[in-house]
């Protein structure tokens, strides 16, 4: 329900992706007048690259029993998804020991648990702002594939095992029918694992556009700039200052931080020490491919998906550490077009490549909740592989809290106190 605006106050949202452009929008729907900051273009960053798809069956952590064993032979074969600059090993380090902590067989259960309340009601969340800013065309509800070759059958068995449990809508495809299903497919896909409920976007780009007008239209303010810091207002104890690296400075009565990767600094200087840190993912396009697959195909033993978009056909994911400031890997790239070479007859190179960074957390659970210091500011991070999906439920839940309402979910699991 939309109450009338100008009735609550300022609000802030620093992070213009599409976290953050849903946090507005929910904002605004409960009554704030909204500015929303950004260093950049809304939508330019980490949301622009992402492989398109809302994984409302992402119920399973990427830290699983048995990692530890093959953690070494993931971060260090060449033809790996999982990589880790050697320079950067000492600094993840600590967020290695946390990812595989979160990985007993106890933790992964309840982390299921907790992602599964945030999965359910996530699309019915995106279809209220989507119906509101009419991006429906946008969007198609045409399922996904995950793909197997003849070895990965128990795999794929253990996938279906795992998520019939959560009432996700899933599959075993075999040969003829996964093949009937995507007839561009090569014989080294030997079965499938099908989720017939999953929605895709033609173009995130586009979408974080249309919503980023809609926040506009509902009378929203963007403003191009880093933001420093926040403090306590000197006099009005009902408000935060924010401080901009320009020097100018913001008061709002609620900020939610939706900063992805460059959020552990501003927590920390909140009070909440977290073991935040940063997956570099890529994509290559190419262009002249997007009709060859009717739905997103992932094969999971590669980490990669392979979306068809409005640009062409998208190969995106993968995983490195290297922190922000590292320059693209270009093996990366070389290693995602092969990769759906391997499955996809491929004659030409891609037409463009991309490195984005996701904000990750070790338990796979983003943090959503109120600061430790200032009751004024909200985090709303660290939604690693699931920030598309994620993002208007989250967002939505930051919104409740800040007006004051019952929120849709219990939130007590994705609080930043859980790493004390």
């Amino acid at each position: 329900m939309t109450t009338n605006p100008n009735t609550r106050g300022n609000a802030l949202v620093v992070g213009a992706g599409v976290v953050g452009i849903a946090t507005a929008l929910w904002l605004q729907r409960h009554g704030w007048t909204v500015t929303l900051l950004d260093r950049q273009p809304p939508g330019t960053a980490t949301s622009f690259g992402n492989a398109c798809t809302f994984a409302t069956y992402s119920v399973e952590p990427v830290a699983t029993p048995g990692i530890w064993r093959q953690a070494p032979a993931l971060l260090f074969k060449p033809d790996s998804p999982l990589k880790v600059r050697p320079a950067y090993l000492g600094k993840i380090a600590p967020w290695l020991w946390q990812f595989l902590r979160a990985s007993s067989e106890r933790r992964v259960h309840g982390i299921s648990r907790d992602l599964d309340t945030l999965l359910k009601p996530c699309m019915s969340s995106w279809s209220t702002l989507l119906d509101d800013a009419q991006a429906n065309h946008l969007i198609r509800h045409d399922g996904s594939l995950y793909i197997f070759e003849a070895h990965e059958r128990p795999v794929a068995e253990e996938m279906v095992a795992y998520h019939l449990p959560f009432d996700v809508p899933i599959r075993l495809v075999e040969n003829h029918e996964l093949h009937a299903m995507e007839p561009a497919l090569n014989a080294r896909a030997a079965l499938g694992v099908e989720l017939p409920k999953v929605s895709r976007t033609l173009d995130p780009y586009a979408l974080s556009l249309r919503l980023f007008q809609r926040f506009l239209e509902m009378g929203g303010h963007f403003l191009r700039g880093e933001l420093r810091d926040i403090q306590r207002h000197a006099v009005d104890s009902e408000q935060v200052v924010a401080h901009l690296a320009s020097g100018q400075t913001l008061t709002a009565a609620r900020v939610a931080l939706c900063t992805g990767a460059w959020s552990k600094q501003l927590a920390g200087s909140l009070g909440d020490h977290l073991p935040q840190d940063t997956e570099r993912g890529y994509h290559v396009l190419f262009e002249q491919a997007g009709q060859l697959l009717n739905r997103p195909v992932c094969w999971g033993a590669g980490g990669f998906y392979m979306t068809p978009m409005a640009q062409g056909l998208r190969v995106g994911g993968t995983v490195e550490f290297a922190g922000t400031q590292a320059l693209p890997d270009p093996r990366r790239y070389r290693y995602l077009a092969s990769g759906a070479r391997r499955f996809l007859n491929l004659q030409h190179e891609p037409s463009s490549q991309w490195m984005g960074f996701r904000s990750s957390m070790p338990d796979s659970k983003p943090v959503v909740g109120r600061s430790h210091l200032l009751p004024q500011v909200f985090y709303n991070f660290g939604h690693g592989h699931v920030g598309l999906t994620l993002g208007a439920i989250t967002g939505q839940l930051v919104a409740q809290m800040a007006s004051g309402v019952p929120t849709a979910v219990e939130v007590e699991a994705f609080s930043a106190r859980r790493f004390l």
